[in-house]
């Protein structure tokens, strides 16, 4: 009795302290420069360093690569909202990746403040950890509206949603996390603006929801975007019908929201003068502006979660791309057979489980049946890939298992739960194995089964508090096998500043800071933390000027005019050319004659250049570490 008492003490403290405890943990992991980056994949040079727990991975270098050297990059830009180190080009550094900047829009940019205030290593601290314990600390407090205040199930939905594969192999990449903590954050704000009456409280929830509502708009993902908002859309009308009755409307209210909506339409007309370019220019590209998407989804997607217990631990071989397919674990069909339980054979009346199961079929009508064009325009379907639009409906998934079990009455006989759940599982199994069957070893198939079989058999059990408390564990398990072991824990940045090699290319900017440089072998964004201009670093929109002096006749427009990654390929014996590997991978074959015309100074490479000096050009090694080197281009001309 007394362990019980303080067990229950305990969780009361953490609970009522949850937002201190956060706070303190968000500090002390800044203080030693804790993050979950996999920047370790960035040590060619064999600093000395060692994780603190896990792997890094290379899959990941849209993460370390591409976002983590971007902001790095600010660093010797000062943190303007353009620079010319990203491209070699004048690249607006706010719009397209959302770099930390010292302009008033970083108020919808709040986990990229860190940079601003310290340094590289606590910057990225700040980053990983903030954004990890806000989307924590947003989903269980909007666990609370959808569960009816059920803590155990609260807890369950966090860990589902923070810890989800989905979120933890695209963290920091593309904007998912902040969609996430805005959306659900906007549904609590307007709750908690219609529960309050104390018009400072109203005044306060209505200036974040500024923040909120612009921190989602600039996000400029719309393939998550769309779908998301119909879904937050959904919640935030379930909210206002739910305190219609007990809301006190008058002036006041009509005054804060005008303010708040000229405050909101300020900030955004101010990052839209700065960025209308950007903008146009995206627009008009091959991709991702002009990619138009209908339907014609993979049903297959639908069992993506399945594996999702292996990946973290067993990444090889796996057939597909593991970040573009990963998943919300939502346990499809379970979330369907439960809402239909709840709604049909319980007869529990529920608008919200009834308007997330709508919403649900209008996502998988969209998702597979092509629509007629007009259609497509008005809802937007258009602009949403498939497997992005896959991704919210597991999101809807969850939160219908979720809301499904806060209602759930007690099933019988438990007999035929365990049956129905081995049956169920077996069935889930065997259609992953359509996309993952080079993957599956048999051993590999008979714990899936037999984990499933388990995981469901607890959620149609989990009506009961008992039920609940062991659906919460299993959900730890869970969390802890499909997520948590997805990213490493690390500290510092010591493998990108701290080579000799890196420190050879800081003096040689600092001597020559116009010098353009071409990366190959090497990750191509690697230089840009010391201010290397780099020209085919990520071309986060394209610098269509600079490729037409090499294409005049515009022939390849199609294959540049894009987001791209851009491996540099050297010829002297065949005429420049631009050739499509991916939609977002190009390679420039150029004749080293052309180099003059992007007026390269400097490769970064391990490559023996020197074969390619001719009368017009040479190439002198200035420095060497190891089988990398540095080249300085000479023309003759």
């Amino acid at each position: 009795m007394f362990d019980d008492a303080r067990k229950r003490k305990a969780l009361d403290f953490v609970y009522s302290y949850r937002i201190p405890l956060l706070f303190l943990i968000l500090i002390v992991c800044v203080i030693f420069q804790i993050h979950g980056s996999s920047i370790n994949e960035l040590n060619f040079f064999n600093v000395k360093h060692n994780l603190l727990f896990g792997v890094s991975r290379e899959i990941r270098a849209d993460e370390f690569n591409v976002n983590t050297m971007l902001a790095f990059s600010q660093y010797v830009n000062n943190f303007s909202y353009f620079t010319d180190i990203v491209r070699a080009a004048t690249t607006d550094m706010f719009l397209i990746y959302g770099q930390p900047v010292w302009d008033i829009g970083i108020i919808f940019k709040p986990f990229m403040i860190g940079y601003l205030f310290l340094n590289q290593a606590q910057g990225l601290s700040f980053f990983w950890v903030s954004r990890l314990l806000v989307l924590l600390l947003v989903s269980f407090e909007f666990g609370r509206l959808l569960t009816n205040d059920n803590k155990k199930l609260v807890l369950a939905y966090s860990l589902l949603i923070t810890f989800s594969p989905l979120i933890q192999w695209w963290f920091a990449i593309n904007g998912l996390v902040e969609q996430l903590i805005f959306g659900q954050l906007g549904v609590l704000l307007i709750n908690f603006y219609m529960n309050i009456t104390d018009y400072r409280k109203r005044l306060l929830a209505a200036l974040a929801m500024v923040i909120v509502v612009g921190g989602f708009a600039l996000v400029m993902y719309p393939s998550w975007q769309i779908p998301f908002a119909y879904v937050f859309v959904l919640l935030a009308f379930w909210i206002f019908l739910k305190n219609r009755k007990n809301f006190l409307f008058n002036k006041k209210d009509l005054l804060i929201i005008v303010a708040s909506l000229a405050i909101l339409g300020v900030l955004m007309a101010h990052v839209l003068s700065n960025s209308l370019e950007t903008i146009k220019i995206l627009m008009n590209t091959a991709y991702p502006g002009n990619e138009v998407f209908n339907g014609m989804g993979v049903s297959t997607y639908f069992f993506n979660y399945v594996p999702s217990i292996f990946f973290s631990v067993m990444p090889d071989n796996i057939p597909l791309n593991v970040v573009d397919t990963s998943a919300f674990c939502d346990f499809f069909p379970v979330p369907l057979i439960l809402a239909f339980i709840v709604l049909a054979y319980q007869k529990t009346k529920d608008k919200l489980l009834f308007g997330l199961l709508a919403l649900y079929f209008i996502m998988v009508i969209f998702y597979f049946v092509p629509l007629p064009e007009f259609l497509l325009d008005i809802t937007l379907r258009g602009h949403v890939r498939n497997i992005r639009l896959y991704s919210v409906i597991g999101f809807l998934g969850v939160l219908i298992l979720i809301r499904s079990i806060s209602s759930l009455k007690e099933l019988k006989p438990k007999k035929l739960i365990v049956i129905s759940s081995f049956i169920l599982s077996v069935i889930v199994v065997y259609l992953s194995t359509f996309s993952y069957e080079g993957y599956y070893m048999t051993w590999m198939l008979l714990i899936l089964v037999v984990f499933y079989t388990v995981f469901i058999s607890i959620i149609f059990m989990s009506s009961s508090p008992e039920g609940k408390k062991i659906f919460l564990i299993a959900c730890i398990v869970l969390a802890f096998l499909t997520g948590a072991l997805v990213n490493p824990i690390d500290y510092g940045v010591d493998v990108v500043y701290e080579s000799n090699y890196i420190h050879e290319v800081e003096n040689i900017v600092h001597n020559d800071p116009n010098g353009i440089w071409v990366v190959q072998d090497l990750y191509f964004n690697s230089l840009l933390p010391v201010g290397a201009k780099t020209i085919n670093s990520v071309n986060t929109y394209p610098d269509l000027e600079k490729w037409h002096t090499l294409d005049p006749s515009h022939q390849y427009e199609n294959v540049y005019n894009r987001y791209a990654h851009i491996a540099v390929i050297l010829h002297n014996d065949s005429d420049t050319q631009f050739g499509l590997i991916s939609q977002d991978i190009i390679h420039l074959n150029i004749n080293v004659n052309d180099l003059e015309k992007l007026n390269v100074s400097y490769f970064a490479t391990p490559k023996n250049l020197e074969e390619f000096s001719n009368e017009n050009v040479t190439f002198v090694k200035i420095y060497s570490e190891g089988p990398y080197n540095i080249y300085n281009v000479k023309y003759h001309s």
